[in-house]
Parts: structure tokens; sequence; C-alpha cells
């Protein structure tokens, strides 16, 4: 298999981890936060964002380089993390200790503020990169901003995606990673 079929179909990964990270919202929205039907979406969408993050990494990856990588790698980290954590919500059912300890305690800020940190890394690569159009690198810092409406936060996470995999998908990048080849 070619590496641009291979980058392409990691586009739709990453434009169907989108889609699912926005469904997160209705559901929050009818059912209320932490129900079962936005944690199903929750955990989907970490499990599909953990791999099409390689994709919206690897049409970028000469302009990023290292710094890029790791942004990557953080992004991906974090959300292993958060499909643990949306996991053990599932396997415990919704009851969690009071004082679950210091390493939960750890992990749950390994994984959010990994996930963070790692998509303002990628955002300021990005931008720096101009592989992806301006808006995309709008997008996260909405997204980032969105943080402070709970409901909302993963509608601008997910629609980050979306727009990167739909560019990916389509091939809308391709004129600016062959004129580099």
């Amino acid at each position: 298999m070619e590496w641009k079929t291979v980058v392409k179909w990691l586009g739709m990964i990453c434009l169907l981890a989108g889609l699912t990270r926005m469904g997160m919202t209705p559901s929050a929205l009818i059912w209320g936060s932490d129900s079962p039907q936005e944690l199903t979406f929750g955990f989907i969408a970490c499990v599909l964002m953990s791999v099409g993050t390689i994709g919206t990494y690897l049409v970028q990856s000469r302009e990023t380089g290292i710094v890029g990588f790791l942004a990557t790698l953080l992004i991906i980290v974090g959300n292993i993390i958060i499909t643990s954590m949306v996991w053990n919500v599932f396997a415990l059912g919704n009851i969690l200790p009071e004082n679950p300890g210091i390493f939960v305690t750890i992990t749950r800020m390994i994984g959010m503020v990994g996930t963070m940190i790692g998509t303002l890394l990628f955002a300021i690569v990005t931008f720096r990169a101009k592989v992806y159009p301006r808006w995309i690198v709008a997008l996260h810092v909405l997204m980032m901003c969105s943080i402070v409406l709970p409901e909302w936060f993963a509608f601008f996470w997910g629609l980050s995606y979306v727009a990167m995999g739909y560019l990916i998908w389509t091939g809308k990048l391709e004129n600016k990673i062959t004129a580099r080849a």
C-alpha cells in the first residue's frame, strides 16, 4: 500500500473520530454529562483519535519535525489515558471512590494536561508549517478556549478533527504535500 493511501485512510479515521467526538455534545445535553450515551461516544472517539492523530501529523511531518512528533505523541498518549478512564467508568459503573488515590489523580492529570499541551504544541507547529489552512489552527484554539463549556468542549474538539480529516481524505492538502516532495 502506498504512503498516500495510508495517510488518506488515516484522514478518514480522523474524520470519523471527530464526528464521534461531536456526538458527545448532544448526548450530554439530552441525557446529562457522564451518561452512558455520552461516555460511549467518548470512548469510541478516543480510540479513533489515538489512531487518526497519526495522519494529522504525517501530512506535515517534514515541516513540524520532532516538536510535531512530540505534540502528536502527547495527544495520542492523552487519548489512550482518557480511553482508560472512560473504560474504568464502564467497568466499575459510575461508582467512584471519594479519594481515588494519588496514582489515579496523577494519571488523570497526565491524560488531560498532556492532551491539552499536545494540542497547543500541535496548533503552534501547524501554524508554522503552513500545510493546513490557518482556520484549522483557529479551530484548535477555539477548542482549547471552549474547555470552560464542558458540554460544548467535545463539539469543538471533534470539529477540529472533522476538518483535518476532511482535508486529508479529500486530498485538499495534496498540492502542498506534493509541492514539497
